[in-house]
């Protein structure tokens, strides 16, 4: 792979070039026989928001570990303000001005939003044992919560908060673990990760505010409208090598990055002369216009026209939902849930984080809270049923977490899900999900602990389809993945609908919603609102024409 020489450094009008705050050079990992990262090199400016892209599995989160001293380099050097890190221990690199946050929120779940951030301040008084923490540096504590939209929540502890907030009160521990008057280097690992559209657009307004304040930033990210319109520069990494750097309208035109990244349908144009802003458009996807003007972002989604579509109808298989209601230990999760899919129909659950899409599926599929209420199925009344008989009876979920065995390889996976009255109506299931799931036949040895998270997520999907379902449950199956894997596979999603397939989506972006027979908002438990989706014919365009 033919790396792209970096772009050159940013210069000031009047100035010679800004001599880098952080400088990386031939950075190499190796894990046994994995090149996790193979001669890394780039540099960031003081002040800077950089983002650091690349297919699930390119070295984004190994490179923050070894930037962060989580991991040793196998070789290169990191030099931070003109000192090298090498040797350090995180500790000690957080006390030189470099603080890291992670994909997933750590947080101390038992304490306070503001004994979080108290706990964690830098440069204030040792706590001894007879001190309270609550006590410790109260002004300047809450200082960072309204820095980050917590004040209201000061008092709320971190067990309660929704996944928005936590995320926010973890870049407010990184930022309380920095000196308030030194050079500092931010690192923040997939900051807007499992957050609702608007969430992430206020997480990135907050971002581009602590880099206008003189942090620099370098950060991971997967949703193209958290990346364009909020980056100065944007790197680019496959398979543990830099392949682009440069501004965000250069990365965007990039073959390489469009063909094995982005995919070829996303553009990005710049509007304005003082306001940058990037409009990603893929085929049947609301396009995500991202201004970023005063250090605020806005976001505009402009919703695609829906070809109508002519369905094949498998059975009168309906999923009727009453009065559904959840919980876990004394905690309620649903209340009063109902709803209904037809036979053949995608129905979408949108909502924040915490809003109980996710304990809804599980309560439909029999594996989650304790619950009571109605659920009928093609006829049947399940209520009361185990998971595998309401497998048997032709449901089919796929977790968040995917549940792969990693041990195992991708034929593996497969065959060991597969069910059918013989084996060769199970053999044609399994050359089916092939042809839904082509990447899959290319890599049917590999361990699924090889595979990207793109590739672990078509393979749970296609190992549920193995199971030969009749209706889908789908929790979150876009998050967090390539941009030309969601692509492919949103289509194959389609297609499933398309032969007669019911499948129910929970979902926080509008990648599947705006294909949706209905979308549901689920609020605190609740199903508020609903919307039912009128396609419309676009002219020259067949009736049985797949978006």
């Amino acid at each position: 792979m033919n790396a792209i020489q970096p772009t050159e450094p940013m210069k000031r009008q009047d100035t010679a070039p800004i001599q880098p705050a952080l400088q990386v050079r031939g950075l190499t990992k190796y894990f046994g026989g994995v090149h996790a990262l193979d001669g890394v090199s780039f540099e960031v400016l003081a002040g800077q928001c950089v983002a650091l892209i690349g297919p699930n599995g390119a070295g984004k989160s190994t490179c923050f570990a070894c930037l962060a001293g989580q991991h040793a380099p196998t070789a290169g050097q990191v030099v931070w303000q003109g000192q090298s890190l090498l040797g350090l221990k995180p500790a000690a690199r957080q006390q030189g001005g470099v603080a890291r946050t992670f994909q997933v929120a750590q947080t101390f779940e038992a304490l306070t939003v503001l004994q979080n951030i108290q706990l964690v301040l830098r440069d204030a008084t040792a706590l001894s044992w007879w001190d309270r923490l609550d006590q410790r540096e109260r002004a300047r504590a809450g200082q960072l919560a309204e820095q980050v939209g917590l004040q209201s929540l000061a008092q709320v502890t971190a067990a309660n908060l929704p996944y928005g907030a936590k995320k926010r009160l973890e870049l407010a521990m990184a930022l309380a673990g920095l000196s308030a008057s030194g050079p500092s280097l931010l690192l923040l690992d997939e900051p807007a990760a499992g957050l609702a559209q608007s969430e992430r657009a206020d997480m990135m307004a907050l971002v581009r505010q602590v880099a206008s304040q003189g942090v620099t930033v370098l950060y991971t990210e997967h949703n193209m409208d958290a990346v364009f319109g909020v980056a100065d520069r944007v790197l680019v990494l496959m398979q543990g090598r830099l392949v682009a750097d440069g501004l965000p309208e250069q990365v965007a035109k990039d073959p390489l990055v469009l063909q094995n990244y982005l995919g070829m349908d996303f553009k990005a144009k710049r509007s304005g002369s003082d306001n940058t802003a990037f409009e990603g458009v893929l085929p049947g996807v609301p396009s995500l216009q991202v201004g970023v003007q005063d250090d605020k972002i806005t976001v505009d989604a402009k919703v695609a026209v829906i070809p109508s579509v002519s369905r094949v109808t498998l059975s009168e298989d309906r999923l009727m939902v009453s009065q559904l209601n959840a919980w876990y230990g004394q905690a309620q999760a649903l209340f009063d849930v109902s709803l209904q899919v037809n036979p053949g129909e995608m129905v979408v659950l949108q909502g924040l984080n915490g809003a109980g899409k996710s304990s809804l599926l599980q309560a439909l599929i029999g594996v989650g809270p304790r619950v009571t209420g109605r659920v009928d199925w093609s006829g049947q009344r399940m209520s009361g049923w185990p998971a595998h008989q309401r497998a048997q009876a032709g449901l089919g979920f796929v977790a968040e977490d995917r549940r792969l065995f990693t041990g195992l390889s991708v034929r593996e996976n497969l065959w060991i899900a597969a069910r059918g009255p013989t084996r060769a109506v199970m053999q044609q299931q399994f050359e089916r999900v092939l042809t839904l799931f082509p990447v899959l036949g290319q890599m049917l040895s590999r361990p699924a602990s090889q595979m990207s998270g793109g590739e672990q997520q078509m393979l749970a999907i296609a190992r549920t389809l193995m199971t030969r379902p009749r209706l889908l449950l789908l929790d979150e199956p876009c998050e967090g993945i390539a941009p030309v894997l969601v692509q492919a596979l949103r289509q194959a999603l389609l297609q499933l609908r398309h032969e007669g397939m019911s499948l129910l989506v929970a979902e926080q972006n509008n990648i599947l919603a705006v294909h949706a027979d209905l979308v549901l908002q689920m609020v605190s438990g609740r199903l508020e609102a609903s919307l039912t989706l009128i396609p419309k014919t676009e002219p020259g365009m067949p009736g049985d024409t797949l978006p």
